[in-house]
């Protein structure tokens, strides 16, 4: 049973995730905030056990897919483990993540700096897929890329500020009249939020997102999105995390 950090796990998980499988333990690790099984909090440093479903799937095209659903626990609550099972193909259901945010941009010391609207999005669960015994390839980050994406390998977001270039035409941003936001991918709706004009919040993102004409959209992978934080460090040092300036139309 190896052990990364205070993090146990079934070693078979290393023929599906390879070089990667300690920094995904310590990913899933860091995102967890409660026990999956008692759902008290998890504590810095405390044993802990990883648990992991694998779903196997081969798409009408014959692309095998890969679905991996984890779970942390209290080591005291559950031993690691690793399940594995085929089922029939269908397209992932999964949950979109979304979290928005104001950025300030210092393009010169001493002049004023540009405000940047950002959206963040990802989705769960992790979707990966392998094509002719390949490694795996992330399906979210695969689909921003093709899209004229970047992969960010820092966190930092004065580095991803700079760094961050027009997508392709294909993505926009769609702000309704009656305040719908909605994030498109070649015609599809991939995330949609109703916005309130009389919530300050609300109402400061979209009028930066309407007048700048552009939104800085932060996806991919292993994002940790809850209702009171943004962490992209994980994202970053897997190779998961995607950036991109998407247009903004109405």
């Amino acid at each position: 049973m190896p052990v990364t950090r205070n993090v146990a796990w079934d070693g078979r998980l290393e023929s599906f995730k390879g070089r990667d499988a300690t920094h995904y333990v310590t990913t899933a690790a860091a995102i967890a905030t409660t026990c999956a099984v008692c759902r008290r909090p998890l504590q810095p440093d405390e044993p802990l056990s990883l648990s992991v479903d694998i779903i196997e799937s081969t798409a009408p095209d014959g692309t095998e897919y890969v679905t991996f659903v984890d779970y942390v626990c209290h080591r005291q609550c559950s031993e690691p483990g690793l399940t594995v099972r085929r089922a029939p193909w269908k397209p992932a259901d999964l949950t979109p993540l979304a979290a928005r945010m104001l950025l300030t941009q210092q393009p010169d010391p001493g002049n004023p700096g540009i405000v940047v609207p950002v959206l963040a999005y990802t989705l769960v669960p992790v979707v990966a897929f392998r094509e002719h015994d390949g490694e795996l390839t992330s399906a979210l980050v695969s689909i921003l890329l093709s899209h004229g994406f970047q992969l960010a390998m820092n966190p930092d977001y004065t580095d991803v500020l700079d760094q961050a270039t027009e997508v392709a035409g294909s993505c926009s941003l769609t702000v309704t009249g009656g305040n719908l936001v909605t994030l498109n991918i070649d015609g599809e709706t991939v995330y949609a939020e109703q916005l309130d004009p009389a919530e300050p919040d609300d109402a400061e993102w979209l009028e930066q997102a309407t007048g700048e004409g552009s939104v800085l959209v932060i996806g991919g992978d292993n994002l940790v999105i809850t209702e009171t934080v943004l962490d992209v460090d994980a994202a970053a040092s897997l190779g998961t995390l995607v950036i991109g300036k998407v247009t903004v139309r109405f």
